[in-house]
């Protein structure tokens, strides 16, 4: 197929917050994406990578890169075909054993339709798409997990002036309201990420937007968007207007880097870990 875009500006960023990288990221003429997966909490691992968490956006990510070119399918199958493929993959690695905490992970996703003359995105979790046109910005994302994630940093916080200890030292004792929290996902009362049940993928945000009515697209994980919701440092819009003034992906994240290494036990802006992987992707329609 030839390049939906003949000429674009893209750019791209994944980086790693410890030794290795539970996000995936993809960009290309016609379509981009970001995967966030979710560290375990139960430490079972079955998988060659450092973490099955790694494993799963390793294995969805590859998938997309082949299966988004099929434009045959709607978003919608390819994300259910790819949950069936990664799961059936998975479960050979644990030869049928019972998982308690399965490999799953956020996706935001979107794929340019020439013949429609609009981009089509696919949202599930706390990744997120945000579009910009005119000094104005449409953000995309689930609100349920973030809020869940504030209740255990809450916690956290509360737990470090009880014990006069830090905010990330505070983390390993809320493993198991974290592991609570967990198996609700892909539940009614819970949250709905990407894993083993298709369904989840019912429930993604799902839309179409015309060309002319955004000249910029972001795809971001939540590593990425601490930018503008955790540590404070630019708001989305003005991430846009730095973007469009010749800032890149990566002079950004090396903003969020520095602050993140001013507080390194977490105590100035509460969060699980001192740097997450951070990932974003970028393109100008």
């Amino acid at each position: 197929m030839e390049a939906l875009i003949e000429k674009s500006l893209k750019d791209i960023i994944c980086k790693n917050g410890r030794e290795w990288n539970e996000d995936y990221a993809y960009v290309c003429d016609d379509f981009g994406f970001v995967i966030d997966g979710a560290s375990n909490i139960t430490g079972e691992h079955y998988s060659k990578f450092e973490t099955d968490a790694k494993w799963y956006a390793q294995e969805f990510g590859k998938y997309l890169e082949k299966a988004l070119k099929d434009y045959d399918k709607t978003l919608l199958e390819i994300m259910k075909e790819g949950v069936k493929t990664v799961t059936q993959k998975y479960i050979k690695l644990t030869c049928g054993a019972k998982v308690i905490d399965m490999p799953s992970a956020c996706v935001s996703a979107f794929r340019l339709n020439k013949s429609k003359a609009s981009l089509d995105y696919f949202v599930l979790g706390d990744s997120g798409i945000a579009f910009y046109k005119n000094g104005k910005v449409v953000d995309i994302t689930d609100s349920i997990l973030p809020k869940l994630d504030n209740f255990d940093i809450e916690t956290m916080i509360r737990l470090a002036k009880e014990k006069n200890i830090s905010v990330l030292a505070a983390r390993k004792l809320v493993d198991n309201q974290i592991l609570k929290k967990r198996l609700t996902k892909n539940q009614p009362n819970g949250y709905w990420i990407m894993c083993d049940d298709v369904k989840a993928c019912d429930h993604a945000f799902m839309g179409e937007v015309k060309f002319s009515n955004v000249d910029d697209v972001l795809l971001y994980t939540d590593g990425f968007s601490q930018i503008w919701n955790t540590i404070f440092i630019h708001k989305l819009e003005d991430v846009f207007k730095l973007l469009n003034s010749g800032k890149t992906l990566e002079m950004l994240y090396q903003e969020l880097h520095k602050e993140q290494e001013n507080d390194p036990v977490c105590n100035k802006f509460p969060r699980f870990k001192k740097s997450d992987d951070t990932s974003a992707v970028f393109m100008k329609i």
